[in-house]
C-alpha cells in the first residue's frame, strides 16, 4: 500500500481548549496546535487533519446541514471553519483536505464563529467574534465582508437563537448578556441592544438599552473599603481572619464567573446560563430566571453543559473530566394523555387543569446518569466537550495530550440508537429506576494519545537481513518508533496514523531508538545526578514490541559518563556506544558482551556511523563459492543462520565503523569475528577539511559535513572528493535512504531541510524536493525516511508530517488517505454516487431490490455496492417515511431529519384523528353506551406516535399539550417575578389567556405609594366586571380599537382578549407584523376552525415573503399535505416531494390523481437521466 502524505498530531495548545465541534456527518473536528484534527469516533480512528494555519486554532465549527441538499445545485461535502489566533478564518473542504477560502481579520484573535445559514435560499454566511469584541459578518460564498460592528463591552461568545435567527445573545467577560433581536446576514445590528446581569436566581440586576452606560449591577462579595481594610490588616498583621476572608473573596469571585450561555434546542425562550457551582435557567422573553441547578459543596464544578433537542436532557461536564446527564421532572407541563381528547371544531378550548399552588413546582433536572471520573494530569486535561447532534447519545470528551474518549448512553434492549428511542421519557421524583433500568452510560471508544512529548523517532526503514525464497525480506508495515520525555515507547503505523503500540519502558527520557528486528527495539536513556552535566546513570534495553517483554542489555548501576550516541552496525552484529567523557564501547549484540573499550581519545567523537558495505546475501556467496549457483529458495533460514556463523568462514564477515573525532581526524574502525581486526585514522590534512560534524555512508558514497556548513561527497573506491552546491548554516543531520539505488539523502539543518538524490554512473547531485522554515510553518526537531518517496518529520509543535519529496502538498484527500474500517460517510462519496445511494436506500422495500447503471454511470458502482448500510437497510420492513428518516439519520441530513420528524408526527396524528372521527361515527350510528375498550385502544397506539413531551413543535402541537406548556411557564413567571417588567408581563399574558382571576390578584397587590396605584386597581375592577352587557362591550371595543389605532397595540389586544374577541385580536396582531404572537395567541384560545384561519394567513404571509419552508411545516400541521407537496414541487425539492407524496397514501391520504402521476413520472425521468434503473 502507497502511503500519502499526512500530519499526524500528538497535543494540544492550551489556546485550542474549548476549539472543538460534533458535526451532523458524524466526524469530530478539533485544533490541535495550527492544525484542524477529524475523527471518527465510530472507527476510533483520526481521518483527516487539515493544516497549516498561521497560529495556534482557536474555534471549528462545521456547516450546518439544515439545508436541502441536490446533486446539482447544493451538494454536501464536508465543510468546516476554524479560526486562529493571527485573525484567520479559513473554510476547508475536508473532503479534498484544501482551503475553500479565507477571511483574514488583521491580526485580532478569533474568539468565536458561528454559521448563520438560510434553509430557503441554501446560503450561508460566517458570523465571527474577534479580539476588542468586533464582530464582522463574512459571505461565505464570496468571502466578501457583508457587514461589521463593535461593542463597547468585551464579549467572548455568540450564540444563536434556533428558533429565530434573528436573536442573538453575547457572553460578556462580566458575565453580563448582550441581547440583540435584529440579526441580518446583509445589515449590521443596531446598537439599541439589551445588556442583563443576573444575580443568581434573583432575576437580573440591572437592564440596560443603550450601550456604554454604567451597568451599575455587578456582582460584588464586598464593597470596596471592606476590601481595602481586608488587604491592609493582612499585610500589617498577617492574620488568619484575613487571609480566609481573602480567600473566600477570591472563591466568590470564581464561582461567580459565568461560563457559557446556551440556547435550548428544543424549547422556545429558554437559555442556560453555567457557573462553576450552578446552572440558571433563564426564560429571555421575560429575563426572568425561572429554576437553577445547584451543586453540593463536594461536587466537582461545571465545565460546560450541552442541552439536547429530542429529549430535555442537559449533559453536563465537571472539572474532574466527569460526565452527569440529567433529565427533566415530569411536572404538570407535560402531556400524558392522548390527543383523540381534542375539542371539536367551534367550540371554545378553556384549561383543563388548574393548578393547585402545591403542584407549582420548580423546573428541575435529575441526575440519573454518571460516567467514571477521568485521571487528569498537567499532561492530559479536558480541552473539549461535544455531543452527536444527530443520535444526541454520544459524549466525547478531547484531552490535552491527543486522546479522545467516547462515553454512549446504550440501551440493552435494543429499543434503538437515538436519544428519543433510548430514553423511554422524563423523569419522575422517586421513580429514577425506571430510566435506569436497561440504559447505560459506558465508555464504548477511545482514540490513543500521546502522553509526553516526542524525544526520539526511529523508522523500522532498513536494509533486509535475511534471504528466504530467492528474495529479501521487507518489513511487512511502515512502522515509527517515537521516545517519548516519560520513557514510554510507541509504535506509530505510518500508514493509518495510528498507535498500534504503547510500552512503557524507561523511567526517564529516551535518547535513542534502534531497531534490531522487526519486532524487537534496543533504546536507552540517562538520568543526570546532581549538577554534573556529563555524570550520571545510563540503561540501555532490549524490548520485544509483540509481548512488551523489557531485557536490561547493559548492566551497570554506577554513575559514569552518560551515553550521547549508540549506532547499530547495518548485519546487527556490533553496537557502539559514545559517551560524553569516556572511551566508545564496542558490544556483541549476539552475546550481549563487551568486545572492546576504546581508549579516551574515542570519547564524545563528533560523527558516527557504519559502513553498510555487506548484506547477508553477499555474505553468504563470500563465505560459500560453491553455493554461488545455487537456489537460495532451497536453503532455509536456519541453514543460512548456521552457515553465516560457522567457525571456518567467520574472518569474511567484517563490518566497519567510521568516525570523526575532535581533532578533525576520521578513523576506520573494522570488526572481523567479534573483535577489532583494523584501525585506520585519516588525520585532517588527508581529506582537507575542517573539523567533521557529520557523517553518513552508504555502499562506497561518504558524505562529511563540517563545522563550517560545507558538505563534501567522498567517493571511496574512487577516491574523489567533492562538494555539494551549497553550504548549510546549523547542520543537524545527514541521512541516506537505507534501500534506494539511487543514493537519496536528506540534509536537516536549522532553516529546513533539503532532500538530494546521486543518480548511479552519475557525478551530479539532484535537488528532489526543500523544506524551509518560515513565520507560518513550525521548525524540523528531527527527521527519517518513511519510505522511498516519503519523509517523516518531527515539528517542533509536537507534529509529525509525512511528506511526498515529489509533491508541495503536506495533507491528502480523504480518499488518498490510507484509512482502515472507517464507518460509512456519504459526504466523501462523489455527488451523483450519493444522490443514487439515498435514493436505493430510501426506495429499499424489498431486500431483493435489483438496479443497474447506464454505461457512463457504471463507474459509479464501487462507490454504491461498497457500503453495507444498503445492504442492512433493504432488509428493514419499514414504511417510506420511516426508511426517509433512516436514511437522513445515516446520511446526517439534519434537514431531512427534522422534516421527516415533523410530516410522520402529523401524518400519524392526522389518520388517528381521522380513524378516531370514524369509530365515534359508527359507535353513535350502533347506540354504544360504552367508550371504555376503543377509548384505550386509541390511547395506546396514540401513545405511540404522539410523544408527551414533543418539545421541538412549539406552537405547531396540539392545543392541550400547547396549553399544559404556557400555563405552566407563565405560572413559572408569576412565582420567579421581581421587578415590575415581570410583573406586568405576567398580568398580559394571564389576560390574553383567560387567567383574568390570577391577573386581578397581582394587579390588587399594588402598593398604596406606589405611581400605578390608581392604573392597577381601576384595571383590576375592569376585569372583575360584568362585560357581557351590549353597552360595555361595544363600549371596550371602541377603547381597544383607539388604543391600537394610537400605538398602544398590547393595551388593545387586552381588552379584546377581555371581551372574548380573540379572533380580531389575532387578526390585529398580524395586520402590525407580530406573526408569532398571533400564532401563539390563536393556538392557546381559539377553536380549530378560528385557529386555522389565523394560520391560513401566516402561510400567505411566510409563502410572500420567500419562507416556503416554514410555510410547509405549518400546513403540515393544518392537515394541508396537498399544499405541501405543491409547495416542495414549486421550490424544487423534487425528491422529497416524491417520498412524501409516497408516504401520505400509505397513511391513507389519496392525493389529486393526475398531479400525482405527472409528479412520479416527473422524477422517474430525473432518476433516468442519472443513469438508474430499478426493478424489484
Amino acid at each position: 500500500m502507497n502511503l500519502s502524505s499526512k500530519i499526524i498530531t500528538t497535543s494540544s495548545h492550551p489556546q485550542n481548549r474549548g476549539a472543538c465541534d460534533w458535526g451532523w456527518c458524524g466526524l469530530v473536528g478539533y485544533g490541535s496546535h495550527r492544525y484542524v484534527v477529524v475523527a471518527d469516533l465510530a472507527s476510533s480512528q483520526v481521518t483527516q487533519v487539515l493544516g497549516i494555519h498561521k497560529e495556534n486554532v482557536t474555534c471549528v465549527k462545521w456547516k450546518p446541514e439544515d439545508t436541502h441538499h441536490d446533486v446539482v445545485v447544493n451538494p454536501s461535502p464536508l465543510t468546516l471553519a476554524a479560526g486562529d489566533t493571527s485573525g484567520d478564518v479559513i473554510i476547508w473542504n475536508v473532503t479534498k483536505g484544501e482551503l475553500k477560502s479565507t477571511f483574514s481579520g488583521n491580526g485580532r484573535s478569533v474568539r468565536d464563529i458561528t454559521w448563520n445559514t438560510n434553509p430557503e435560499t441554501s446560503e450561508a454566511s460566517i458570523l465571527v467574534l474577534y479580539n476588542k469584541s468586533d464582530v464582522i459578518m463574512w459571505d461565505f460564498l464570496t468571502s466578501s465582508q457583508l457587514w461589521r460592528t463593535s461593542f463597547s463591552e468585551p464579549v467572548s461568545n455568540i450564540f444563536i437563537d434556533p428558533f429565530n435567527r434573528d436573536n442573538a445573545i453575547f457572553l460578556c467577560d462580566d458575565s453580563s448578556i448582550l441581547m440583540i433581536d435584529d440579526l441580518q446576514p446583509r445589515a449590521a445590528p443596531s446598537q439599541k441592544y439589551r445588556r442583563i446581569n443576573f444575580y443568581g436566581a434573583t432575576g437580573p440586576s440591572k437592564e440596560t438599552v443603550q450601550p456604554g452606560e454604567d451597568s451599575g449591577g455587578l456582582r460584588r462579595n464586598s464593597s470596596s473599603l471592606n476590601k481595602f481594610i481586608n488587604m491592609t490588616t493582612s499585610l500589617i498583621t498577617g492574620s488568619a481572619d484575613s487571609r480566609s476572608s481573602r480567600k473566600s473573596v477570591s472563591e466568590d469571585d470564581k464561582t461567580s464567573q459565568c461560563l457559557q450561555v446556551v440556547y435550548h434546542p428544543g424549547i422556545r425562550h429558554v437559555v442556560f446560563m453555567v457557573y462553576p457551582t450552578q446552572v440558571d435557567i433563564i426564560d429571555v422573553e421575560v429575563c426572568i430566571v425561572v429554576s437553577t441547578i445547584r451543586l453540593d459543596s463536594k461536587s466537582s464544578f461545571f465545565v460546560r453543559v450541552l442541552p439536547c433537542k429530542q429529549k430535555d436532557v442537559l449533559y453536563c461536564l465537571h472539572e474532574n473530566g466527569c460526565i452527569t446527564i440529567r433529565v427533566r421532572r415530569q411536572d404538570k407541563s407535560h402531556c400524558t394523555y392522548t390527543e383523540s381528547q381534542r375539542t371539536q371544531p367551534s367550540t371554545p378550548v378553556s384549561p383543563e387543569y388548574v393548578e393547585a399552588p402545591s403542584e407549582r413546582s420548580d423546573i428541575a433536572y435529575d441526575l440519573i446518569w454518571q460516567s467514571d471520573a477521568v485521571r487528569l494530569s498537567n499532561q492530559s486535561t479536558v480541552y473539549g466537550f461535544c455531543v452527536h447532534p444527530g443520535s444526541e447519545t454520544g459524549a466525547a470528551l478531547i484531552f490535552s495530550d491527543g486522546k479522545i474518549l467516547l462515553w454512549e448512553l446504550v440501551n440493552t434492549r435494543d429499543r434503538g440508537w437515538i436519544l428519543e428511542e433510548v430514553l423511554p421519557g422524563l423523569s419522575i421524583k422517586g421513580q429514577k429506576n425506571l430510566l435506569i433500568d436497561g440504559n447505560r452510560f459506558l465508555l464504548t471508544g477511545m482514540i490513543k494519545g500521546f502522553p509526553s512529548y516526542i524525544s526520539t523517532i526511529k523508522s523500522n526503514l532498513q536494509k533486509p537481513l535475511t534471504t528466504i525464497n530467492g528474495m529479501e525480506s521487507k518489513p511487512k508495515e511502515a512502522l515509527l518508533a517515537l521516545g517519548l520525555d516519560n520513557g514510554a515507547i510507541l509504535i506509530l503505523d505510518i500508514q493509518t496514523g495510528q498507535i498500534e503500540r504503547e510500552l512503557s519502558v524507561h523511567s526517564n527520557t529516551v535518547k535513542g531508538i534502534e531497531w534490531l528486528y522487526q519486532d524487537t527495539l534496543f533504546s536507552w536513556t540517562c538520568s543526570r545526578s546532581g549538577g554534573s552535566s556529563s555524570m550520571g546513570r545510563n540503561e540501555i534495553l532490549l524490548t520485544t514490541i509483540q509481548s512488551g517483554m523489557v531485557e536490561v542489555f547493559r548492566h551497570r548501576n554506577k554513575l559514569e559518563s552518560i551515553i550521547t550516541d549508540i549506532k547499530v552496525s547495518p548485519l546487527r552484529q556490533y553496537a557502539v556506544i559514545s559517551f560524553k567523557a569516556q572511551g566508545l564501547e564496542v558490544w556483541c549484540l549476539q552475546t550481549k558482551s563487551l568486545l572492546r573499550e576504546m581508549h579516551d581519545k574515542f570519547h564524545h567523537p563528533r560523527a558516527l556511523t557504519w559502513a553498510p558495505t555487506f548484506t547477508w546475501k553477499t555474505v553468504v556467496r563470500q563465505r560459500t563459492p560453491n553455493v554461488i549457483n545455487k537456489d537460495f529458495s532451497e536453503m532455509s533460514q536456519a541453514d543460512i543462520h548456521n552457515l553465516l556463523h560457522d567457525r571456518e568462514s567467520r574472518r569474511v564477515a567484517r563490518e566497519q565503523c567510521v568516525l570523526a573525532d575532535r581533532d578533525g581526524a576520521i578513523c576506520r574502525i573494522t570488526l572481523e569475528e567479534r573483535a577489532i581486526s583494523d584501525l585506520t585514522i585519516f588525520p585532517p590534512e588527508v581529506n582537507g577539511m575542517s573539523s567533521v560534524t557529520h557523517i553518513a555512508m552508504k555502499d562506497d558514497i561518504m558524505i562529511l559535513g563540517d563545522v563550517t556548513g560545507a558538505l563534501y561527497l567522498m567517493n571511496t573506491s574512487k577516491k574523489t572528493m567533492k562538494s555539494a552546491p551549497k553550504p548549510y548554516s546549523g547542520m543537524r543531520t545527514i541521512l541516506f535512504h537505507p534501500t534506494s539505488t539511487d543514493h537519496r539523502f536528506a540534509v536537516m539543518y536549522d532553516q529546513g531541510m533539503d532532500v538530494w538524490m546521486l543518480p548511479q554512473n552519475q557525478d551530479q547531485l539532484k535537488l528532489l524536493r526543500s523544506f524551509k522554515h518560515n513565520k507560518s510553518t513550525p521548525k524540523i526537531q528531527s527527521m527519517e525516511w518513511a519510505d522511498l518517496n516519503h519523509v517523516s518529520m518531527v515539528m517542533d509543535d509536537g507534529s509529525i508530517h509525512i511528506v511526498d519529496i515529489t509533491s508541495s502538498k503536506i495533507t491528502c484527500s480523504w480518499i488518498q488517505r490510507n484509512l482502515m474500517n472507517t464507518e460509512f460517510c456519504p459526504h466523501t462519496l462523489p455527488a451523483q454516487a450519493s444522490t443514487l445511494l439515498k435514493y436505493l436506500l430510501q426506495n429499499a422495500s424489498s431486500p431483493d431490490m435489483v438496479y443497474r447503471l447506464s454505461s457512463d454511470k457504471e463507474y459509479l458502482r464501487p462507490c454504491i455496492d461498497d457500503q453495507d448500510t444498503l445492504n442492512r437497510l433493504t432488509h428493514i420492513n419499514s414504511s417510506t417515511g420511516q426508511r426517509c428518516l433512516l436514511t437522513a439519520r445515516v446520511f446526517g441530513d439534519e434537514f431531512d431529519v427534522n422534516f421527516w420528524t415533523a410530516a410522520l408526527y402529523f401524518l400519524s396524528r392526522a389518520r388517528d384523528q381521522r380513524d378516531n372521527f370514524k369509530d365515534q361515527l359508527l359507535l353513535s350510528m350502533d347506540d354504544c353506551q360504552s367508550l371504555t375498550s376503543t377509548g384505550s385502544t386509541v390511547e395506546t397506539g396514540s401513545d405511540a406516535v404522539h410523544s408527551s413531551d414533543r418539545i421541538l413543535l412549539d406552537c405547531l402541537q396540539s392545543q392541550s399539550c400547547f396549553l399544559r406548556q404556557q400555563l405552566h411557564r407563565v405560572e413559572q413567571h408569576n412565582k420567579k417575578r421581581t421587578s415590575t417588567e415581570h410583573r406586568q408581563k405576567c398580568i398580559e399574558h394571564f389576560t390574553m389567556m383567560g387567567r383574568e382571576e390570577e391577573a386581578t390578584k397581582i394587579l390588587l397587590e399594588t402598593d398604596f405609594q406606589s405611581g400605578h396605584y390608581r392604573e392597577d386597581y381601576l384595571q383590576a375592577c375592569l376585569m372583575s366586571c360584568d362585560r357581557t352587557n351590549t353597552t360595555a362591550q361595544s363600549t371596550l371595543k371602541l377603547v381597544a380599537t383607539h388604543l391600537i389605532i394610537s400605538g398602544k397595540l398590547q393595551e388593545g389586544v387586552e381588552i379584546l382578549c377581555l371581551l372574548g374577541k380573540v379572533l380580531d385580536a389575532c387578526k390585529y396582531l398580524q395586520t402590525y407584523d407580530h406573526w408569532q404572537q398571533a400564532a401563539w395567541l390563536a393556538k392557546l384560545m381559539l377553536n380549530d376552525k378560528e385557529c386555522e384561519e389565523i394560520y391560513l394567513k401566516w402561510i400567505e404571509h411566510l409563502i410572500s415573503g420567500k419562507q416556503m419552508l416554514q410555510a410547509i411545516f405549518i400546513m403540515m400541521s393544518l392537515g394541508k399535505f396537498d399544499d405541501v407537496l405543491k409547495t416542495l414541487l414549486y421550490i424544487g425539492y423534487l425528491e422529497t416531494g416524491v417520498s412524501f407524496l409516497k408516504a401520505c397514501q400509505e397513511h391513507g391520504f389519496q392525493l389529486p390523481k393526475d398531479e400525482s402521476e405527472a409528479i412520479l413520472e416527473k422524477y422517474g425521468s430525473h432518476i433516468e437521466r442519472l443513469g438508474l434503473v430499478v426493478s424489484d
